[in-house]
Parts: structure tokens; sequence; C-alpha cells
């Protein structure tokens, strides 16, 4: 991500601190289900499947993005992603690592070129009209920053900058289904961002309190979108709804279109940052770490993660 995107963001918790930019807990409407099931993963074995998933590393300074262009603290490291128990699990540590202070996981279907020269392919993308889900249990406590997100897969188009000549992020669409700022883990943040180029890049969304703690219940989160609407599901019911074709209509340069119609599809992105802009900066507690701690808490969990044509 471009460091630029969260000054964005970090105005808009601003916002929501004081009543703006998102309206709180909205009514649920229909329930999605169906579909046929074409790209899938129930984490069985005990290893990641490099058929379907890359493991990110590194602080992001790879890609020109120091800290993951948000002031993120922690360095992604292979030995923090765990397949057990036919579940994914992306842990936290306090291991310090690559002049971090954290380490953390984070995986991608999407294409990698890593510090050394070797490249990744890219693994899978979501086609618009299709349905994205997966069953996830979150991290627990301040300081934390577990998402589940889509990047468009044209973000590594990069030029010069300027309008002509820079494709990247934002213009590549990005979904973002499920945020938490760590210590409220009520809280579920769902947004996009578009946007022809930096600092004319925007965003668009809202977020819904839960009456359990998303550390403490397993939620089956998701998005489906064509080129009008996009859907943000919870459990399988839409709790927001976002009109494309209005952001199109009044902003023809926006590349909402482009981004979200575009036949090369999102990739799926899952991770977990420490620190960073949109919480604040805040970093967790040392005692989280301590030995009696409890080691779910510093762990987000996937269950399973499925994609539906309908």
């Amino acid at each position: 991500m471009k460091k630029t995107r969260w000054i964005v963001l970090a105005a808009c918790v601003a916002l929501i601190i004081v009543g703006g930019c998102a309206t709180g807990p909205v009514n649920r409407t229909p329930f999605i289900s169906g579909g046929t099931l074409v790209w899938y993963d129930n984490f069985d074995g005990d290893t990641l499947d490099p058929a379907r998933w890359n493991i990110d590393t590194g602080t992001g300074a790879q890609y020109g993005l120091t800290g993951w262009g948000n002031y993120e603290s922690q360095y992604y490291r292979r030995e923090n992603v765990i397949v057990e128990d036919g579940m994914l699990i992306l842990e936290v540590r306090n291991d310090g690592f690559g002049g971090m202070p954290f380490t953390s996981g984070k995986v991608t279907t999407g294409g990698i070129r890593t510090s050394y020269g070797e490249a990744y392919p890219e693994r899978f993308a979501v086609m618009p009209g299709w349905r994205v889900e997966a069953r996830i249990k979150s991290t627990r406590g301040a300081g934390l920053w577990p998402a589940f997100w889509l990047l468009g897969t044209t973000v590594n188009q990069y030029g010069s900058g300027g309008p002509r000549a820079h494709v990247g992020w934002p213009r590549s669409g990005e979904i973002d289904i499920l945020e938490i700022r760590g210590g409220n883990e009520h809280r579920l943040y769902s947004t996009i961002h578009y946007g022809p180029y930096w600092p004319l890049n925007r965003h668009q969304g809202d977020f819904i309190d839960l009456p359990e703690s998303m550390a403490d219940e397993w939620n089956v989160f998701g998005v489906t979108w064509d080129r009008d609407t996009l859907h943000f599901l919870l459990n399988g019911e839409i709790w927001q709804t976002i009109s494309l074709s209005t952001i199109q209509q009044e902003w023809p340069r926006s590349f909402v279109r482009e981004a979200f119609t575009a036949r090369t599809g999102m990739l799926i992105n899952i991770n977990v940052a420490v620190g960073g802009n949109f919480i604040g900066g805040v970093h967790p507690e040392p005692s989280m770490f301590d030995e009696d701690a409890p080691a779910e808490d510093r762990r987000f969990f996937v269950d399973w993660i499925r994609v539906y044509r309908p």
C-alpha cells in the first residue's frame, strides 16, 4: 500500500470519533448463498498450500514502503504463518527482527518479488460478480490490526506518478472486507479505496458493532460486487451496500468502473499488522507476550476461505 493512503484513512478515523464518516450499525438485509465453488482452502495438513498462496515477508521497504506505508511496526516472517488443526494462524510475536520490534504473518494470492530477486507468481484472483467469504476469529488487544482484504491486480503497475503515468494504487482498487482496531473487537470496519492517483484517492465505507467480540466468536466475512453495486456480507447477510455506479456518475475520473470490473480481478490478502496509522500507532502491552498470557489473543485464525461464481 502507498503510505499516503492511510493519511486519508486516519482522517476518516478522526471523523468517526466525532460522529462523521461512518454512520454506525445499519440494518442487515438479504442472505446471499449458493453459486459454484471455484476456489477454496480448508487449511488441511500442516503447511500452507503453495499452489494457492504466497507468503509475503519484510517491512515493505523492498517496495519503497517502509513500515508497509502505514508506519507499521512488524516484520512479516514465514515463521509466523502456521497451519494446524485445520486452520490458518497468523501469530504476532515480540521477538524483534529486521529492525522492527514485532514480527507477524501475511499471506496473499498475489505475485511477489522479493528483495533477493526471487519472484513468486500470482496464484489466484477473484473476478467481478463472484463472492468471496472467510470464516475468521480475531486477535484481541490494543496495538493489533488484523485484516482480510482484496487488491486489484494492477497494483504492481507503477509509473512515474501523475494522472497519465501512474496505474498502481489506488487506481487498482481495494476492498477491505474486514479491519479491526485492536482493543475494540466488537467493531467491524469495511471500506473500498479508489481514485486516479494520490492525492486524489478517496474511500467509502462504514462500520458495524457486533453483539459479541470477534475475538470470542467465529464469523463469516465476505463481499460480492458487479459493475454497479458492492455488498459487504456478515454471516451471509448484506450489512453494507456501496453504489459503484453512483461514485462513477458523480466522479467520472474515479476509475471505479475500471478497478471493480477489471477482467484481471482482485487478489486475496490476509495479515495482522502491529501499530500503524489506522490504529493510532498504538503498540501491544508487553504483558500480551508473557508466558502465561493467552496465546490465542495474539493469533488471527482463519478456518476456511471460499470463492463462488454465480
